[in-house]
């Protein structure tokens, strides 16, 4: 008998259908990948009983699920493309920003070559990078170029966001009990739920950590809307209180992290002047790969640190203390893997389990990719991350944007929240490829804009 979560993530084919029968595309294609990532079910996971199932991975990485809302969401682009506007198709040109996804997409073949990897597994990890990566930032890069479609996807997130509100306040109260008692087992639903106000809420994202950067990228993108007045309301809200709202729910989640990333990032919205966001950029691009090349170097033991240094020792205590000990387990469980990574530093070991070698697996997106696919994949996920960053910061490609409206300067900083996020989480909000596939455009970007404010 067909499960729920199967039959609700096969009936998105025939809903994204209508959607792009019905509507103007590019509302087809948010509506596909923004609305599907916010109601449906992840996987049809199989159920246990083991308190810490910590084998489940994030849908960013080709496990052993291949019907995911990561591929039911790129599966409906495709095919609304290929039905309704396929001839848009030869309007790609490739330029040098889009090398890091195409060795992006190409790795899992690579992998599997040099380790003699099946076939079968070798299609599967193939389709699944495209279908879950792929596709959106190729949608991004045909239909969410311009200022005017940024503008609209911008928005679209703070529609989500907005119509989250009331499940994040129901969930705070009674607990992450949503996704159960619609679609059934969670893996990670009750791990880390108890908080300082009530419990911290899930929705139907795959963890706690990933609604609350969800939540924290609506904030920040509706804080620019209200900064820059783009309009006065959105579903009749005043944008001011839209944005106070959300800033209000994304503390109420209680994710540590994303309630530092979006406090940290802010002044990307409000800072206009070149010399700032660059700075910044700068600085947290280099925190980035230096995180991950101190990790993989290993020149540190942070259990030694901890047992050696007082300050360390202290400051472990009181993460734990105040409820904030997964922290520094979780940079624990990356030192007691990165042996097993070196191993194979080129295109990793084609294998998503690759981390059953050592013990439990790693938490960071990022060395999730190494492992998997060796120093080629992780310098393409990090370089089509931060590549639309550096563009919209360095590169005055649309001056209204980078002068006056701040537009790509906001999106930057959602793209950096979840960058950032990805060296501790494995959870990608894949639906941001949009946005970063439209910013990692040449010639469109480069053309002459004009914004109706209303």
């Amino acid at each position: 008998m067909i499960s729920v979560s199967t039959a609700v993530l096969l009936a998105w084919i025939p809903i994204s259908i209508f959607f792009f029968y019905r509507l103007p595309i590019r509302i087809a294609i948010l509506l596909v990948f923004v609305a599907g990532w916010a109601v449906l079910p992840n996987a049809n996971y199989a159920a246990t009983t083991v308190a810490f199932p910590y084998w489940f991975l994030g849908l960013g990485i080709a496990s052993n699920y291949f019907l995911t809302k990561a591929t039911i969401t790129g599966f409906c682009g495709l095919l609304g493309l290929l039905l309704f506007d396929r001839h848009a198709v030869r309007r790609i040109t490739l330029t040098f920003w889009d090398i890091p996804m195409v060795m992006w997409c190409i790795v899992p073949i690579l992998s599997s070559i040099a380790n003699r990897i099946s076939i079968s597994e070798c299609i599967h990890a193939e389709v699944y990078q495209l279908l879950a990566w792929g596709i959106p930032y190729l949608l991004g890069r045909i239909y969410f170029s311009d200022t005017d479609s940024l503008r609209l996807a911008a928005q679209a997130f703070v529609v989500a966001g907005l119509l989250y509100i009331p499940i994040c306040l129901v969930e705070v109260r009674f607990g992450p009990q949503l996704y159960a008692h619609t679609y059934g087992f969670l893996p990670f639903q009750w791990i880390g739920a108890k908080r300082y106000v009530g419990y911290r809420p899930i929705g139907f994202w795959e963890g706690g950590n990933q609604l609350g950067i969800w939540m924290g990228t609506s904030a920040m993108i509706a804080v620019w809307l209200w900064a820059k007045r783009i309009g006065r309301h959105i579903l009749g809200i005043p944008i001011a209180w839209a944005a106070l709202s959300l800033l209000f729910t994304t503390i109420l989640c209680q994710s540590g992290g994303s309630i530092l990333l979006l406090l940290g990032l802010l002044p990307f919205v409000f800072v206009s002047h070149k010399l700032f966001p660059r700075i910044m950029a700068v600085v947290l691009i280099l925190g980035i790969l230096g995180f991950a090349g101190l990790r993989l170097a290993n020149f540190f033991s942070l259990r030694t640190l901890v047992h050696q240094n007082s300050a360390a020792r202290y400051t472990a205590g009181f993460l734990k203390k105040i409820g904030r000990g997964s922290f520094g387990w979780r940079l624990r469980q990356d030192e007691v893997n990165v042996a097993v990574v070196l191993h194979k530093p080129l295109l990793g070991y084609g294998e998503w389990d690759w981390w059953s070698r050592g013990h439990l697996r790693p938490w960071g997106l990022w060395l999730l990719a190494f492992g998997m696919y060796g120093v080629f994949g992780l310098i393409a996920l990090e370089a089509f991350q931060l590549a639309p960053v550096i563009r919209a910061v360095w590169f005055p490609i649309a001056r209204s944007d980078i002068e006056y409206l701040n537009l790509r300067h906001a999106l930057a900083a959602a793209i950096l929240m979840t960058a950032i996020d990805n060296l501790l989480n494995s959870s990608m909000i894949l639906p941001l490829l949009l946005i970063i596939g439209g910013m990692s455009t040449w010639q469109s970007a480069g053309k002459k804009v004009s914004i109706n404010i209303e």
